[in-house]
């Protein structure tokens, strides 16, 4: 919205000068910005706070600088006789979704009647003028802070209703655009049609024209989240709806209806009957107790009772003394008042923050203890940044596109998205991390290794479900078995044993996917990034392969408990083994084949393998050490032969492996 000084000066008892205007609004931080400057007026916007609805208004504005000033508060006149006693039936359908409603006929109106006083405040205003009923409407609006419509009576059958939208029902609204409605959706309806989108936009089917004699102004206070929840659906948002999101008083609609019957009937002329309306508005503004001693403990300053008596009262609080404590009721239009703090905050405004002095606070500052699960996925964090990971963050609601994949489960849509992209909740991490890697890499960032913790949720039935789930990408950067020893040693390091590894199909890549058990619970896989997942997220060129842990499923498991171990007395002695294996044998047979031979073997570290020349198609050559220690003893060379050539007999009889060379001593 837009304000003039000359239109809100209107409102005040007494001369308030154009920089005078705008010096008080800047003190109040309101950070007038200038539109133009001429004819001795000036046309500005403000910044105003979202809790503060009650200033999308030129009286509202004239108000809060009253307390400035030693002038009152001059209200729009509003009086105007009735002369006829049409009706028009109002109904509504929940009194949760409409507070009050009301409507007045008025008959017999000039329409071309048209001052240019009137049109001049339009464009002031900021607003296209249009037929005369409509520019009160919109002047009302800006005068009261109450949003009106005014119908064309005669295109209004049987009598106006408050209803939720019938699914599938369409309305052409005043910008010409044709809406298909649901039941998230409340509008204006007459005994055949809805003709208004409640709170956000007229209808064309009962817009006014040129020729309209007789029309139907309606006033309402309507709940201000359904308001909220209809115009995000739409995605229409409007001067109306940004008032009734804010939160609209009864007194403020009563005052916005009687404002716009006095100027029809003063411009348009006609005969105006009486009021209709349904609902009940009982407004009981809290009332807060205000205690002298704090509002000086929490400023810093010494502020005297009568300025803080006199200042509420200008601000038309309701201010009761008992000693150095008040009893404050704030008026109905002020919803951002419900504490002291609030009140103390008012006072301190008008004293001025200047004079507020610069003082650090004396406070204690005790930690507050963090619950399991977070500081549990805190180290885990701190665990994957060691290992070279860089953490990204993205959002929980994302793209159908990235919700909805292959083979994956079923994503949970959201009712009102923020916006068309965002209409889903994530099922898995990857995705958004894919973005992210195409966002670097065409920043020339090649080489990546980034990691995310978060919630993933899925729709099963009727039901929603939810998880944690911790997922890593490398882009360039060391290749699958790198990316899976740091997954590895990211679980070891979290207490987690007995990690199992299998080939399975897996929804970013079909083949090369390695599915991972904890202790005989899938918890997760590790893959490669298939070429069309790549392609989706423009990274064809790039190796890229990926993992996701469900922390869920081994919740239990995790443990960051230290256990202290004794320095070995004793040497090891190492024995190098390369043998060849059928490409389809699993590496954890290996080491389980040599751990159950039962001797004192404290390390197993495969460190080669190779595939191509004289190394049959299919199969692979794979190079381990072992690393045997006694804890009673020195292990004798003689002893470590007998160990290595137990394994030798156990691997190529158990596991059909060939050896390619013998051990050796490291």
């Amino acid at each position: 919205m837009r304000y003039s000084h000359k239109l809100i000066a209107q409102y005040i008892g007494g001369a308030v000068g154009k920089d005078e205007l705008i010096g008080y609004l800047e003190m109040l931080g309101l950070n007038p910005s200038a539109i133009r400057k001429a004819d001795g007026d000036a046309v500005f916007e403000l910044e105003t706070p979202a809790n503060r609805g009650d200033l999308l208004s030129l009286t509202g504005v004239a108000r809060e600088v009253l307390p400035f000033t030693t002038h009152s508060l001059k209200m729009p006149a509003s009086g105007f006789k009735e002369k006829n006693s049409s009706l028009l039936p109002v109904k509504i359908e929940d009194k949760n979704d409409c507070y009050y409603y009301s409507c007045r006929i008025i008959k017999g109106i000039d329409p071309s009647a048209h001052p240019a006083w009137l049109k001049e405040s339009m464009e002031k205003l900021g607003y296209r003028s249009s037929f005369s009923v409509v520019d009160i409407s919109n002047y009302a609006m800006a005068e009261t802070g109450q949003p009106l419509h005014i119908f064309d009576l005669d295109k209004i059958e049987g009598f106006v209703e408050v209803r939720r939208a019938r699914k599938g029902e369409i309305l052409t609204t005043l910008d010409g655009k044709k809406r298909e409605l649901d039941a998230g959706v409340l509008v204006i309806a007459d005994s055949k049609k809805a003709v208004a989108l409640a709170g956000i936009m007229g209808g064309e089917n009962s817009e006014v024209a040129a020729h309209t004699k007789n029309i139907l102004i309606e006033s309402a206070v309507f709940n201000p989240v359904v308001v909220r929840r209809g115009r995000r659906k739409l995605g229409l948002a409007t001067e109306a709806s940004a008032r009734f999101e804010r939160g609209i008083d009864a007194g403020c609609c009563k005052q916005g209806m009687a404002r716009a019957a006095f100027l029809v009937s003063e411009i348009c002329g006609g005969e105006a009957g009486p009021l209709s309306e349904e609902g009940i508005m009982d407004e009981q503004p809290p009332e807060i107790r205000l205690d002298g001693k704090k509002v000086d403990r929490l400023s810093g300053l010494e502020i005297e009772g009568a300025f803080i008596k006199n200042l509420l009262n200008k601000l038309n609080f309701d201010v009761k003394k008992r000693g150095s404590v008040y009893a404050v009721k704030p008026p109905p239009y002020r919803k951002d008042i419900r504490e002291d703090v609030d009140v103390i905050e008012e006072v301190v405004k008008y004293r001025q923050y200047s004079e507020v002095p610069s003082e650090m606070p004396v406070a204690s500052i005790k930690p507050t203890p963090s619950s399991a699960e977070v500081e549990a996925a805190e180290k885990i964090k701190d665990i994957a940044v060691r290992l070279g990971f860089t953490e990204v963050v993205n959002m929980g609601i994302t793209s159908k596109e990235n919700a909805a994949l292959p083979g994956g489960p079923v994503p949970a849509e959201i009712e009102n998205p923020l916006s068309a992209n965002l209409g889903f909740l994530r099922t898995s991490l990857i995705p958004e991390m894919l973005e992210a890697a195409g966002f670097n890499v065409n920043r020339e960032v090649k080489n990546l290794d980034i990691f995310e913790l978060g919630r993933v949720y899925r729709k099963e039935n009727s039901s929603y479900g939810e998880e944690w789930m911790l997922s890593f990408l490398s882009v360039n950067s060391g290749g699958f078995f790198s990316l899976k020893g740091k997954i590895h040693k990211l679980l070891e390091k979290s207490g987690i044993k007995d990690i199992d590894y299998a080939s399975q199909p897996g929804i970013f890549s079909k083949e090369e996917n390695l599915g991972v058990c904890c202790g005989g619970v899938e918890t997760g896989n590790i893959f490669i990034v298939s070429e069309g997942i790549k392609g989706r997220y423009g990274l064809q060129k790039e190796d890229i392969c990926g993992g996701e842990i469900r922390l869920e499923g081994v919740r239990e498991k995790i443990s960051f408990a230290g256990v202290f171990r004794e320095q070995a007395r004793y040497p090891s002695s190492r024995r190098d083994f390369s043998f060849v294996f059928p490409e389809s044998l699993i590496w954890k047979k290996v080491e389980d084949l040599i751990l159950s031979l039962e001797l004192p073997v404290e390390k197993i570290e495969c460190f080669d393998f190779y595939r191509g020349k004289n190394i049959p198609g299919s199969s692979i050559s794979v190079s381990f050490s072992v690393i045997f220690r006694s804890s009673e003893r020195t292990l004798g060379s003689e002893e470590v032969a007998g160990f290595t050539e137990k394994i030798i007999n156990a691997v190529c009889s158990v596991l059909e492996g060939k050896l390619r060379g013998g051990s050796g001593d490291s």
